[in-house]
């Protein structure tokens, strides 16, 4: 699949550079660059190459407005008498979560030692839950003073260590009657998560584990007193991408992808779609209160898209990347039922 994605990536670079002025060859050959050189990859970029190879293979002409013009709206998508503005967004794991996945790795590399410590002194198995107040910082201080509490808590056989900042919980658990009597090859990372959310109540933990098959296991889980702000960053995004990268002269679409979900877990969030707004998902009721602004009357709809299963057409002999898509339309758009426009469905 990775070196499907790869290819596929580099195809849709050629087939869109083939369509550039000179000075809009000039500026994707930067974004390629820059996307090699920063942290944040060309996942972004890749998002938009994709968006612009579906809208072509569904017939649409594509204009690529922000290569040439260098600024505001990713794409114009004609076709017939159809014109539609689109801007393309990628959400991050980490777009509004207290702990992000660098650091959190950063910080646990820092911590093997004291794990591996903890580890062989061991006997069955051990939940430690590492709590800090807000957010997790590149910090040495914080890292060093994380550290200094977990072995000062652990290593002294204290149930809870507190320091200033930082908070050690420490709780046993039987390994016999727990997810790690398994092999490793047999354990998912829902079990782990399910397991570990049962004598934590966090659904979602972040997670540095050693064990050996019913023997003994430490889980140790990082989390942060403050609640995640996914949505609420998310919208933050949609609410300035509206706000002036449109002409408003035309319908706009805003193709986002959530980079942190799998097709399964995407297809699980639209089936949870409902016209109740007591029944709703979060991201439905944060799309709706996002599209019912007057100054988003332009906006014709959010579209939100996952990544891509490969299929094997082995009468026809291609291969495909097949996604998920979940359109949440603007109900006050004169074109919110218009068929044409839903350029990201079936």
């Amino acid at each position: 699949m990775a070196q499907y994605e790869l290819v596929a990536f580099a195809a849709g670079v050629v087939r869109i550079y083939e369509r550039l002025s000179a000075v809009g060859k000039h500026r994707l050959r930067g974004m390629l660059l820059d996307g090699i050189k920063e942290d944040k990859g060309l996942l972004s970029i890749q998002h938009e190459v994709s968006t612009a190879v579906h809208l072509m293979c569904r017939g649409f002409d594509v204009e690529f407005h922000d290569l040439e013009q260098g600024g505001g709206f990713d794409f114009v998508a004609r076709k017939d008498s159809v014109e539609i503005e689109i801007e393309c967004k990628m959400f991050s794991a980490d777009l509004g979560r207290k702990i992000h996945r660098r650091r959190m790795a950063v910080l646990f590399r820092e911590l093997a030692s004291t794990l591996a410590q903890i580890y062989r002194s061991a006997s069955t198995g051990l939940i430690v839950r590492i709590i800090i107040p807000d957010r997790l910082t590149p910090s040495p201080e914080q890292h060093q003073e994380i550290d200094q509490a977990l072995r000062f808590g652990i290593l002294g056989g204290k149930a809870v260590t507190r320091t200033e900042s930082i908070e050690v919980q420490v709780s046993n658990f039987s390994i016999e009657s727990s997810s790690f009597s398994k092999s490793p090859q047999q354990l998912s990372q829902r079990e782990i998560q399910d397991f570990v959310s049962g004598y934590t109540g966090r659904s979602n933990s972040n997670l540095m584990i050693q064990f050996s098959p019913g023997q003994r296991a430490v889980v140790l889980s990082l989390e942060s007193r403050k609640s995640d702000e996914v949505l609420n960053g998310m919208h933050r995004q949609l609410r300035e991408a509206a706000k002036g990268q449109f002409t408003k002269t035309r319908p706009a679409i805003l193709a986002v992808q959530l980079h942190d979900l799998t097709v399964e877990q995407f297809a699980d969030l639209a089936q949870s779609d409902s016209p109740w707004r007591g029944n709703a998902t979060g991201l439905q009721l944060m799309t709706s209160d996002f599209l019912q602004s007057p100054s988003r009357a332009h906006i014709h709809s959010v579209a939100y898209r996952s990544h891509g299963l490969l299929t094997d057409n082995q009468a026809e002999g291609q291969k495909r990347v097949e996604g998920l898509s979940y359109q949440i339309g603007n109900g006050y758009h004169p074109l919110y039922k218009d068929p044409k426009y839903s350029v990201f469905g079936i």
